[in-house]
């Protein structure tokens, strides 16, 4: 690929099929979007069509553009015109797929929070919070980020978190103990929520998405209108 077709940004695409989520790294100013063998990035699925979409990267920003007739939705809405700009975050529809643009790096504009509670006596009730904006967290056996010994059977699990309503759990790909989310087990990169509920061999963990701002002030993590003045906006 020639240094003219190649794009500036780090961005991905959160291509979401069925129960199947697949991450994709754009690396080219055009990326056409369809289910022909011929497109950059192919869905077979029945709600796309053979040549969907293009996304194109034009200084600095991202745009999409319909081709023909497709029926696309922006964040819910359908598209009625052939071209839109996009911005990180956004969501598009191509009937029960969807494509979350995201943007790269190491630190994300959402702060994750972690609020780990061990499987302990509850005359203890020990728990501690883990805050980040990295974009990639590992979580289980040392050298993790969020070290907690033994619960995936010395595998470590990663928490994906690409800015708004781009969060996911990928497990361990080998294996080992399962994870569950709100109760039911994990096999493959599946998408977090805000208030979302995971549990580990001996934790329980539950997941809060607030705005990278809330961590100007830390201690108000502790403070419930706190949460609720900086929680993510629900997606529509």
């Amino acid at each position: 690929m020639g240094a003219k077709d190649s794009i500036s940004a780090e961005a991905y695409l959160f291509i979401e099929v069925r129960d199947r989520v697949y991450r994709y790294r754009i690396e080219q100013a055009v990326t056409s979007v369809g289910s022909a063998d011929d497109n950059v990035v192919r869905i077979r699925e029945p709600s796309v069509t053979r040549h969907h979409l293009l996304l194109t990267y034009v200084d600095g920003h991202f745009y999409m553009r319909r081709v023909e007739d497709s029926p696309v939705r922006l964040n819910g809405e359908k598209v009625e015109g052939f071209s839109e700009e996009l911005r990180y975050g956004d969501c598009l529809g191509l009937g029960d797929v969807r494509l979350r643009l995201a943007e790269g790096g190491r630190r994300s504009d959402t702060a994750l929070v972690i609020q780990v509670h061990p499987h302990l006596d509850e005359a203890i009730r020990p728990w501690h919070l883990y805050v980040t904006r990295r974009t990639e967290v590992l979580i289980g056996d040392p050298p993790a980020d969020l070290v907690l010994p033994g619960v995936v059977g010395g595998e470590r699990s990663t928490t994906e978190n690409f800015g708004l309503h781009c969060q996911y759990l990928v497990p361990p790909e080998k294996g080992g103990a399962p994870i569950h989310l709100n109760e039911t087990p994990v096999a493959r990169r599946t998408r977090l929520k805000d208030r979302d509920t995971m549990r580990v061999r001996g934790y329980t963990m539950r997941i809060r998405l607030l705005r990278a701002e809330v961590l100007d002030d830390p201690e108000g993590l502790l403070w419930p209108e706190v949460l609720r003045r900086f929680q993510v906006p629900s997606e529509r």
